[in-house]
């Protein structure tokens, strides 16, 4: 009967325990915790960002967001998706929300250290920037 105890309590606490942050992890990946603001400040965005490869200059991830303010015209960037983009040595980082799509894009660009990623977004669509903001991503220990 100890034993069963035991057995339970320790797996209600692994349960409980793995559910405290929504954030998928893996050994491959570099998970960030993302806000982001509009143009005035206002923290609009959390999420997360998760980069899977980074080379000399290409990365490569995924992201889920969600809305937590209130703004308009945000653009593709509540839900969840993959992204490409660019980083050079000085470590300015530009990445591609909404790869592959030619109008109705979302870029973050910024300045990337290994703990830290921070800089503006812009919702880009033909008639050029549609809205602006800032954003700030963290590293997941």
């Amino acid at each position: 009967m100890k034993a069963l105890i035991i057995c339970v309590t320790l797996a209600t606490f692994a349960l409980f325990s793995s559910c405290g942050d929504d954030s998928p992890t893996s050994s491959s990946m570099k998970s960030y915790k993302y806000t982001g603001y509009d143009s005035t400040g206002q923290k609009v965005i959390t999420g997360y960002l998760w980069i899977d490869s980074v080379d000399s200059s290409t990365v490569k991830g995924s992201w889920e967001f969600k809305l937590v303010g209130n703004c308009e015209n945000l653009g593709p960037q509540i839900g969840k998706g993959n992204f490409d983009g660019v980083k050079n040595s000085n470590g300015n980082m530009s990445l591609n929300l909404n790869p592959g799509w030619i109008d109705n894009n979302v870029f973050l660009i910024g300045s990337f250290q290994n703990s830290y990623y921070g800089g503006d977004w812009n919702y880009v669509g033909f008639p050029g920037v549609i809205n602006t903001g800032s954003f700030e991503a963290h590293r997941v220990p």
